[in-house]
Parts: C-alpha cells; structure tokens; sequence
C-alpha cells in the first residue's frame, strides 16, 4: 500500500533540498525554463508562458498533491548563491567566464528547478521521474541530487515498488544522471513521446525499483 504523506515534505541530499513549490517560485520557474534547451528534450512548449509558471506555482502543484496525481518539489542548492565567484569552475554554465570575474546567479535562494513524482499508478506501486534544472544550475550533481532524495522517498518511505526514469535518447546528461543516481537503463521506446509541434520523440527507459 502507498503512503501519501498529508503535506509535502521538505528533503536533503549533500548541498541540495527539495521543499515544497510555492507562490514566490513563480518568477524563477518562468525565468529558468525561457532556456531553448529544455524543450529541446521534452515535450513542454519552446515558449513557456508566465501564465503556466503562475499556475504550477499557485495552484497546479497544491492540486496535484491533494489529488494524488502528482507529487512537486522545488529544487535548491546552498552552493547557489545571488553572487558566486566563478573561481569554482562549477559554479559557471559558460566555459567562456573567466576564472577571475564575478558571476550572478539569477534565481533567489539558491533556486535550480523542479523535480516531481508524477504518472502515479496507486494499484501497481509505481511512479515516473520528472524534473528540469536551470541551466546555471547544471554540471554540479544538483541534479543526481536532487534524483536521489526523491526516489529514495518514493521508493522507502511511500511504499512505491518501481520508479520509472523516461528522457529523450539524445539527452545524454539526463541519462547520466539517472545512471549516477542508482536508475539502471531498461531499452528505448520508439515514437513514445509527441512534441506539441507534432514530432515524435524516442525516448529511453530507466528505473530504480526496491
């Protein structure tokens, strides 16, 4: 039987928490996913309206966890700060930055995106991974961070038996990722996924089980 916790948690892995998305997130979700390549890769639209950052933030996230359909986290990470120095080669997206200037990170309170557990299957004890991170925020674990304290919790203390991992075959860091946080790859899904211009998209299956 599945445990659906009355109110969502707030999780820690090394630098990296998942809390619950609220109102105030709104801006940063927009701002973060303006970025081309994370509809590159997904099936969220190329354009992301403010109107959808409102909604996931003040309403969606809140509906979905009272109707069991859907379990969201924002993601943070305590080594994302408003200004970092950009001597840590991790803390920079663009090779390009010199090691000596400052960079701004442009998201409040450590921000880097948000993760879920969502296609909840309550009856078979099963679950899919979802989530995006900022592009500023990419190339520090934040992600396989951030993967690892939400599956733990699926798996441990929900109950689940299965969570799938589903990404495009051609994001090769989505599928590191997983690999890193303790997914094992099953096969590719031919023509599983549609883009909302029509495209249909293999993607490849991993999962983490009990």
């Amino acid at each position: 039987m599945i445990w659906w916790p009355e109110s969502i948690p707030t999780l820690k892995v090394a630098t990296t928490t998942l809390r619950p998305v609220v109102p105030a997130d709104a801006e940063d979700i927009f701002r973060a996913m303006r970025d081309p390549e994370i509809p590159k890769f997904t099936t969220l639209p190329a354009d992301y309206p403010l109107d959808l950052a409102i909604d996931l933030a003040t309403n969606k996230a809140i509906a979905c966890h009272a109707n069991k359909s859907q379990l969201y986290f924002a993601i943070e990470d305590s080594r994302l700060n408003s200004t970092s120095s950009s001597s840590d080669p991790n803390m920079s997206a663009d090779p390009n930055i010199s090691k000596s200037e400052t960079i701004s990170y442009p998201y409040s309170n450590g921000f880097a995106g948000v993760i879920s557990l969502h296609s909840i299957d309550l009856p078979n004890h099963r679950a899919e991974i979802g989530y995006w991170l900022a592009k500023e925020a990419r190339g520090m674990r934040v992600g396989t961070n951030a993967a690892v304290a939400i599956t733990e919790y699926g798996l441990m203390t929900m109950g689940f038996n299965r969570i799938d991992g589903i990404v495009n075959v051609a994001n090769e860091p989505s599928k590191k990722m997983l690999l890193n946080a303790g997914y094992e790859y099953e096969g590719i899904m031919k023509k599983y996924a549609t883009r909302p211009d029509g495209t249909q998209i293999d993607m490849a299956l991993f999962a983490a089980t009990k």
